[in-house]
């Protein structure tokens, strides 16, 4: 992460998205159950999931790519 020039308070954010994405995980999993796959049929056009990719991608393209 370093590499491409987050810093401290990056990391922090960083933790943000991970958390979020724990959070939508444990949502999707107890509407749909454990089985795979049921749980990538509810990743499927979920609106969380789409909004945290979105504003991940966002926050990334931020960020230089080492070599590029």
């Amino acid at each position: 992460m370093t590499t491409r020039g987050l810093l401290e308070a990056d990391m922090a954010t960083l933790a943000e998205f991970l958390q979020k994405a724990i959070s939508i995980t444990k949502r999707i999993q107890e509407e749909k159950g454990k089985k795979l796959v049921d749980f990538v049929k509810g990743l499927e056009g979920d609106e969380e999931v789409a909004a945290l990719k979105a504003t991940v991608k966002a926050y990334a393209t931020g960020f230089s790519i080492p070599g590029i």
